[in-house]
């Protein structure tokens, strides 16, 4: 959905973390139906530069075979997760808790880049830029370089920071705390951007306007968004539009969106088998305020209603397609007078499905 918002390239696209076992153990990259599950297959082609495939390990060894296997499959840039505060990772010994063994962090962001040589993958890490009560600039840069004096003999282009300007509390706060209840430190990110004048850093954190992404520019090499974007994916054409310069008459339209996402969802459920629950899921946040809520729950209760009693855990089988379902939940959240989410309002021709052949209309 995203990318069908903002086609311009000015974007990277992150899948959720996926731990390094899926591929030295379980062998993800054999079954297709499954690993789309987690890698936007049908987008490497065009757009492998612009996705991010981050992971989660505690060992080199099955760090550097899930790169290995993620550079066979075209993708250019991969993520080691050191931010995530979860109870569940801290078990696993990675995530945040990585934090805490500089070394072994070095050691395996080391086995990515081998695993990564010769090819044109960028390796990069995410982290906090505290965890409990380490939290002075010291503990951060102590971190950081552990990883840049173990990589040192990678092009240092390559490898990049992310960093969360909050710390993590790995006891008493949930994952969903952690991201809101730590405060917001910017100036402890831009200590370490003159720390490591040669590393490429990216700030996250609280991001939520074109203002603060622009002042944010202007000193870091990037930005990180997601609550935000998940909220308002139309965000993103705010900063084609005025950071990136994009026309508005070159902005896809809001109807031109959701035509291209239903035929994509459909194929997705036909080649790979997925769920319409987690296909419907970015329609929720296509909508705005009291109209967009009651979209979700129609669009929930019709996707329920359409699951047939031969689905099983493993496979869902529905008895009608995904963008049959979603335009008729569209054309009673117009009769409700639903408008979509959009910086102008105009009424928009009627369009037919390819899929049902049912019309549907919406407002921009």
């Amino acid at each position: 959905m995203t990318r069908l918002i903002s086609p311009f390239g000015n974007h990277q696209l992150w899948t959720e973390m996926i731990h390094a076992n899926a591929f030295a153990r379980g062998h993800i990259h054999k079954d297709p139906r499954k690993l789309a599950q987690h890698v936007p297959l049908r987008e490497l082609n065009d757009f492998g530069s612009g996705i991010v495939v981050q992971i989660g390990s505690s060992s080199p060894d099955d760090a550097y075979e899930a790169v290995r296997q993620l550079v066979k499959l075209g993708v250019c840039n991969i993520n080691l997760n050191c931010g995530c505060p979860s109870r569940n990772v801290q078990m696993g010994s990675f995530g945040a808790v990585l934090m805490k063994t500089p070394q072994t962090t070095a050691n395996i962001v080391d086995a990515m880049c081998l695993a990564a040589r010769g090819s044109s993958c960028r390796i990069s890490v995410k982290c906090r830029i505290g965890v409990d009560e380490h939290d002075s600039a010291e503990f951060l840069q102590r971190f950081i370089s552990a990883i840049v004096e173990r990589t040192r003999h990678v092009d240092e282009s390559s490898i990049g920071i992310i960093l969360h300007a909050r710390k993590a509390w790995l006891q008493g706060l949930s994952p969903k705390e952690n991201r809101t209840i730590p405060e917001l430190n910017y100036e402890r990110v831009y200590e370490m951007l003159r720390a490591f004048k040669t590393t490429s850093f990216i700030v996250n954190g609280g991001i939520d306007s074109v203002e603060s992404v622009a002042k944010h520019l202007d000193t870091a090499d990037g930005v990180m968004m997601g609550r935000k974007i998940q909220e308002d994916p139309w965000f993103l054409s705010k900063l084609d539009h005025h950071i990136y310069g994009i026309s508005t008459e070159k902005l896809p339209r809001p109807l031109d969106v959701l035509q291209q996402y239903v035929r994509f969802a459909d194929q997705m459920h036909n080649d790979h088998g997925s769920r319409y629950s987690v296909l419907g899921r970015p329609l929720f946040a296509f909508f705005q305020g009291r109209k967009g809520r009651a979209l979700r729950a129609n669009l929930t209760q019709a996707i329920a209603k359409a699951k047939t009693p031969r689905s099983t855990r493993q496979e869902s089988r529905y008895s009608a397609p995904f963008s049959e379902i979603v335009l008729e939940t569209v054309e009673k959240a117009n009769a409700e007078h639903m408008y979509c989410r959009s910086s102008q309002r105009e009424t928009l021709p009627m369009a037919t499905s390819q899929s049902s052949g049912k019309q549907m209309t919406a407002c921009a």
